[in-house]
């Protein structure tokens, strides 16, 4: 009988990303192995468990540690390790790990770690599309009529940069401008305690109300507290996008926090299948593997419309709470009191779209989620979705996506 692979894993357990990456890494044993698994973090001292289609398993001592969140790295040689996934964080983590020439997939390596002269440049790495989250923020913003826009992300880190672009990318498209925070950079002023007067000041000084892209979830359940401490409304003032959808941390914050949700677990089982050719000798070029952001996960801190024209502001809500039925324009002109001229050159002027285009947007994005997250039959999904038939669904979702629903959700899927 083969050896399983030994597998380790230096992630964040802790962190929904990587949890989701983790899930579709196991996945990937259950269905290929048996694969074994060195779980970083986990306590060292508990025995070698007998191997398993998908088992944990973790070391006695002899490990090097991260300085940063304590990453674990055991003994390679005596542990067999087979392959590596994870963050290679520190210099002597990356010295052992190359030292090693194991198979290799790395991530979130830093613009140092990028340079074509650094050996980690040349390794397979998954990497989430941290510009289309930005891009995505944005439209989220855009969709809510916000004509002012901020980013607030963390200093010297690329994820957090490349973030920042695909927003202010998407922006400049729409012809608006984004104010930046310019985070602290030293460590003992990065201290929250230290930090938070600098956040509110730069809160109070943006003009309201402003749409604010945090570049994951802790930064933006931090501009939520910061709010709440000065006194600023959110969502009516303020309103905020994380990036992770953290489910706990979402909703520990005050109000619970819209987000960017990453298609994780299809990314992880990737980067397993990937990193189980580069172990069986099935390949040796290095390859990126795109965690594709899926939709943002709409909540109270965004739960507003960021519009002046009273007569627009009350129609946009007409649509998102009516949008699953089979409402049209002639039901959204019948609730204002516009005539249908006037009320069409409002959405123009402002969204740039028409009426029957903001109904549909809103159906097609249900739609999307609907075939990512469940099993649910297409005819459904287009009955539940406002559709009154597959066959329309099935030809405005070519049109505007450029995909068949089958190929949205085969691609799509995280199980």
């Amino acid at each position: 009988m083969a050896q399983p692979y030994r597998i380790v894993l230096l992630l964040f357990t802790y962190a929904k990303y990587d949890r989701a990456l983790l899930r579709g890494v196991a996945r990937y044993a259950r269905l290929h192995g048996p694969w074994a698994f060195y779980l970083s973090g986990e306590d060292p001292l508990v025995p070698l468990p007998q191997v398993e289609a998908f088992s944990v398993v973790t070391l006695p001592p002899e490990h090097l540690m991260g300085r940063r969140r304590k990453l674990l790295l055991p003994n390679l040689s005596r542990w067999r390790a087979t392959g590596i996934i994870g963050r290679i964080q520190t210099a002597e983590i990356t010295s052992e790990v190359l030292r090693s020439e194991l198979p290799l997939i790395t991530m979130d390596l830093s613009a140092e770690q990028l340079q074509p002269e650094n050996p980690l440049s040349k390794t397979s790495e998954i990497r989430p599309d941290s510009p289309a989250a930005g891009r995505l923020a944005a439209e989220h913003f855009l969709e809510r009529g916000f004509q002012r826009f901020a980013y607030c992300g963390y200093a010297g880190r690329l994820w957090s940069e490349r973030r920042q672009e695909g927003f202010s990318q998407r922006l400049e498209e729409a012809c608006f401008s984004c104010e930046v925070y310019d985070p602290p950079r030293t460590a003992s002023r990065q201290i929250w305690s230290r930090e938070w007067p600098l956040l509110r000041d730069w809160l109070l000084s943006l003009q309201k109300p402003v749409g604010i892209m945090a570049c994951n979830d802790i930064r933006g359940r931090q501009i939520l507290d910061a709010c709440i401490l000065s006194g600023l409304k959110v969502p009516e003032e303020v309103a905020v996008i994380g990036v992770d959808d953290d489910d706990l941390l979402c909703d520990l914050a005050g109000p619970p926090l819209s987000s960017v949700t990453f298609n994780a677990e299809q990314g992880g089982y990737l980067a397993a299948e990937h990193l189980a050719k580069l172990m069986a000798g099935n390949s040796r070029q290095p390859e990126l593997i795109i965690v594709e952001p899926l939709r943002v996960n709409a909540r109270r801190s965004t739960d507003v419309v960021a519009v002046e024209d009273a007569s627009l502001a009350a129609a946009l809500k007409f649509i998102r709470e009516n949008y699953r039925r089979s409402i049209g324009v002639e039901d959204v002109v019948e609730q204002s009191p516009l005539s249908r001229r006037t009320l069409e050159i409002r959405f123009q002027r402002c969204l740039g779209r028409g009426i029957r285009e903001e109904i549909q947007r809103a159906r097609l994005n249900l739609v999307q989620q609907f075939l990512v997250e469940t099993n649910l039959p297409l005819w459904k999904i287009a009955e539940i979705a406002g559709f009154n038939q597959l066959a329309y669904l099935s030809r405005v979702f070519g049109r505007e996506v450029g995909m068949t629903l089958l190929q949205y959700r085969r691609k799509h899927r995280k199980a």
